[in-house]
């Protein structure tokens, strides 16, 4: 026969399992998190509206075709980017490496954006969307004031590594 404080430290453990298996816990880096919620995860964190933003969603602006559809891509995450192309063959997502640097870095929206060399010359010729002062993080990056600014950068990036892709064949 099982003693009362034993019957209660199993019920408080069995409490706490159907606690945890309601709550959804979400890694909110899309550099760390499982694969199996990676997508919603970098929408959330990187791409999706904040509270902080009063403008108009980039649809509302008066944008170019190429504009819009350099931004919407970024949004739906239908660049084919080695983070996305790596998906479908089930490569690790850690081994989805940047085809457009040597880094070794994996070749997400962040590091196409932010940190690979490849799109060093759009960062410098936009460098005042990269005041680090400002600006810590992609989410910060995407919706910033000038968002024209921001759809014109997304763009830039694009050619920098078409350019890139044309002249290694």
């Amino acid at each position: 026969m099982m003693a009362a404080a034993d019957e209660g430290a199993v019920a408080a453990a069995a409490a706490a399992a159907a606690a945890l298996e309601q709550q959804e816990i979400v890694d909110t880096n899309p550099r760390t998190t499982l694969s199996r919620g990676v997508k919603r995860t970098t929408y959330a964190a990187w791409l999706s509206r904040p509270g902080w933003a009063h403008e108009g969603e980039f649809w509302q602006l008066e944008l170019s075709a190429p504009q819009l559809r350099a931004v919407q891509r970024l949004s739906l995450g239908s660049y084919s980017l080695p983070v996305e192309t790596g998906r479908f063959p089930k490569i690790d997502r850690q081994e989805r490496c940047c085809t457009f640097c040597d880094s070794g870095a994996v070749g997400d929206e962040k590091h196409w954006l932010m940190e690979c060399p490849a799109t060093d010359v759009a960062r410098q010729r936009f460098s005042c969307l990269f005041d680090l002062a400002v600006l810590p993080c992609m989410r910060q990056l995407v919706w910033r004031g000038d968002r024209m600014l921001v759809a014109e950068f997304v763009l830039a990036c694009l050619g920098e590594v078409a350019l890139i892709g044309s002249s290694a064949q």
